[in-house]
């Protein structure tokens, strides 16, 4: 038998040391694949959602722009949606007629598209 306590003796390796480092990266390992499924997950359950609402803001865009583009202009008039950024006044969906001079912009639909609040023409 042997009298020394189990830290002095020199035997190479410490067995339970090595088991709890095993352990800790066996853990690691298991966190980091459930981080990852868990942010795929969350990918999967939102990026349809708002391809859904995007596509959906679209359509009721551009129909709506077609009636007031039918209201303000003729039935041949195109008419074009579009969400713009560029200023505060203007942010969201704006409505424009296409004609041979250019874009005229007929009504501002807003961030959620709806029926089309036209505005009046300014008479210069």
């Amino acid at each position: 038998m042997d009298d020394d306590p189990r830290e002095l003796r020199d035997d190479g390796f410490d067995d339970d040391l090595l088991e709890e480092l095993e352990s800790a990266n066996r853990f690691e390992r298991r966190r980091r694949v459930m981080k990852w499924v868990s942010i795929a997950t969350m990918v999967a359950m939102v990026v349809p959602g708002v391809l859904t609402t995007v596509g959906i803001a679209q359509s009721t865009a551009a129909r709506s722009c077609r009636l007031a583009v039918d209201l303000a202009a003729s039935e041949r008039t195109t008419a074009r949606a579009a969400f713009e950024f560029s200023s505060l006044d203007t942010l969201g969906w704006n409505c424009y007629a296409v004609t041979a001079s250019g874009e005229v912009r007929v009504a501002m639909l807003g961030l959620i598209p709806g029926p089309p609040r036209l505005t009046p023409s300014v008479a210069s």
